[in-house]
């Protein structure tokens, strides 16, 4: 399923994030799962995903989208709100990264 991440304007690229926020790139699997930054975290009750344009997706056309994010957990480590950010819009991020896992590999 496609979703649109068009549409939005400069006020947008200077969009304020709460504080604790963080950035990273999201694929979504099966509500309740999502992947950023190759670390597996799950989308807790009542999770808001705010497109762009800042209308909520629901949950059921969150499968397969990868996208860039600003998202924040809860003090469970469940995420609860998620941003979608437009790729020419990361640059301008004021956002710390997500720790991630991607790429890693350990050897002895």
């Amino acid at each position: 399923m496609a979703l649109c991440l068009g549409g939005f304007g400069a006020a947008r690229a200077q969009m304020t994030y709460p504080m604790g926020s963080l950035q990273g790139n999201a694929q979504f699997g099966a509500f309740p799962q999502v992947s950023i930054n190759c670390t597996d975290y799950t989308l807790g009750p009542g999770v808001r995903v705010l497109s762009p344009q800042q209308r909520i997706i629901p949950h059921q056309q969150l499968g397969g989208i990868q996208a860039p994010v600003v998202f924040q957990l809860d003090a469970t480590g469940n995420v609860f709100r998620i941003w979608l950010v437009k790729p020419e819009a990361v640059a301008q991020l004021q956002v710390p990264k997500a720790p991630g896992q991607c790429g890693l590999f350990f050897s002895n």
